[in-house]
């Protein structure tokens, strides 16, 4: 029963959410005004379309709230599951119910006042789920099923006033393949309400939000929207500071090259690391600390394996992963890849050799990867004071937010980081403060750097970065 739920993404909305959605959707103002003069004249029927309905519950709950503003709606609903479509008949008699995958359905070109619901959250990175190519919706190739379904509702809703309110993942605040569909619904639409929490809503142990749309307006359905803030879902309620205008000269990857490891890499050093004597040393994420290395300090697992201080003995690489490990035995900053806030290492004497998935980035810019020809003075330096900023931390959560795999994390990788804003100003303060140990120091001088002037956006932003700071240090404290 639960394998089968996982294939189809059955995971029910408990009743409270439901309510919630609802009651911020198909407000009485709204559900009159649709029916109103100028739509048909008085007593026009509310269209309300749950197009992954299973039992019913979203469709039912719309039905009360419409009725008790003294108009009558037609529902629709779509469900792939001949049991949970029998249930919403059930539950809605008067409801037109169609067994079937909403993704292929012909809709016939019908439009509808209200697209709600709670669509399959079904992983592409799992066989059981996946769809097996790209998206036929804009979403990409890895974009949960859930874009699909948002995408969806984006066509079928009412382009002149209608709404979209469904339960998605977090995910889908700031995931990559999500983009196009987040682009999508920005330039026709505008976010009026959101909810999250933090906490998993229900069985499917995925973290969500829950998001509501209304398209164009009556009066101006071509009107021209800003982008909307789609991970202010999340820094709102975690109290991410707001960034403030920043003095900024092009971008870190405009200035270095990055990269993060994946499975080949992973695989082909997994034999040759172990507690060494001799070998340069491994460095994984839980080992990078803001401005510091915790090796030795701290135990890791590693493929399985608990370690004090883990070494790669190269001579026991194969000759690929000997070229590799020459590569990235040079200057570098060293980024854990899903933290808190942005923690790097300054590896100036290209001692360490990362782990999969932490991020290096290696100064300079060359015709291919790590070829980076003669590199300024104190680059590495400048670059990791950069990352150990309150302004790169605050920067990465607004674009990242939701990413994590814990609700207090940002997922980080090389495209991501390489598009980080370089501040225009000078940094040697920063780098002298970060080559003695001071981050907070560092800090503080980053935001002279991108001329950061207004006491009060200062600190804010510094506040909020050395609590993290702060939190970091204290568990380090209680490892070591």
């Amino acid at each position: 029963m639960t394998s089968a739920r996982k294939r189809l993404g059955a995971w029910y909305t408990p009743d409270d959410l439901v309510s919630t959605v609802v009651d911020h959707v198909a407000t009485p103002e709204f559900v009159r005004a649709r029916s109103g003069p100028g739509r048909s004249g008085w007593g026009r029927s509310l269209r309300v379309l749950d197009p992954a309905c299973g039992d019913g519950r979203f469709l039912g709950a719309v039905e009360e709230r419409v009725n008790a503003a003294g108009v009558a709606c037609e529902l629709v609903g779509v469900d792939i599951d001949p049991a949970a479509a029998g249930a919403a008949r059930d539950r809605c008699p008067g409801a037109h119910i169609v067994h079937a995958d909403a993704l292929a359905h012909d809709f016939a070109g019908q439009r509808f006042d209200v697209v709600i619901g709670n669509p399959p959250f079904l992983s592409q990175m799992a066989s059981a789920t996946t769809r097996g190519g790209a998206s036929a919706r804009s979403g990409g190739p890895y974009a949960d099923a859930a874009v699909e379904f948002l995408a969806l509702a984006g066509e079928l809703v009412d382009p002149c006033g209608g709404r979209v309110a469904f339960v998605l993942p977090q995910s889908i605040l700031a995931a990559r393949d999500a983009q196009r569909v987040r682009t999508s619904f920005d330039a026709r639409a505008h976010m009026f309400w959101s909810w999250w929490t933090g906490e998993r809503a229900f069985d499917a142990q995925v973290h969500t939000c829950a998001l509501a749309f209304e398209f164009g307006s009556p009066q101006s359905p071509g009107a021209a929207r800003l982008p909307g803030n789609w991970t202010g879902v999340v820094t709102s309620r975690h109290d991410v500071p707001s960034l403030p205008t920043l003095a900024t000269s092009g971008c870190l990857a405009d200035r270095a090259t990055l990269n993060a490891n994946f499975r080949d890499e992973y695989y082909g050093m997994v034999p040759a690391v172990g507690d060494h004597a001799a070998g340069p040393p491994l460095i994984t994420s839980g080992l990078i600390d803001p401005g510091r290395s915790r090796w030795g300090e701290r135990p890791v697992t590693f493929a399985k394996r608990r370690l004090q201080s883990p070494r790669i003995d190269l001579a026991a690489l194969d000759p690929k992963m000997q070229a590799w490990a020459a590569k990235r035995l040079v200057p570098k900053v060293l980024v854990a890849n899903q933290t808190a806030i942005i923690e790097a290492l300054c590896d100036e004497r290209g001692e360490f050799l990362p782990a999969v998935p932490v991020v290096g980035v290696y100064p300079g810019r060359g015709e291919s990867l790590f070829d980076a020809g003669p590199v300024e003075p104190d680059l590495v330096w400048r670059i990791a004071a950069v990352l150990t900023s309150p302004v790169a931390s605050a920067w990465a959560w607004h674009r990242q937010a939701g990413t994590g795999l814990s609700v207090g994390t940002i997922r980080l990788g090389p495209v991501l980081l390489g598009e980080l804003p370089w501040p225009a100003g000078e940094l040697d303060a920063a780098v002298i403060a970060l080559r003695a140990g001071d981050v907070r120091g560092c800090g503080t001088a980053t935001l002279d750097a991108y001329a950061v002037e207004s006491p009060a956006e200062r600190d804010t932003l510094l506040t909020w970065w050395l609590t993290a700071v702060e939190r970091i240090d204290r568990r380090a404290s209680a490892m070591t």
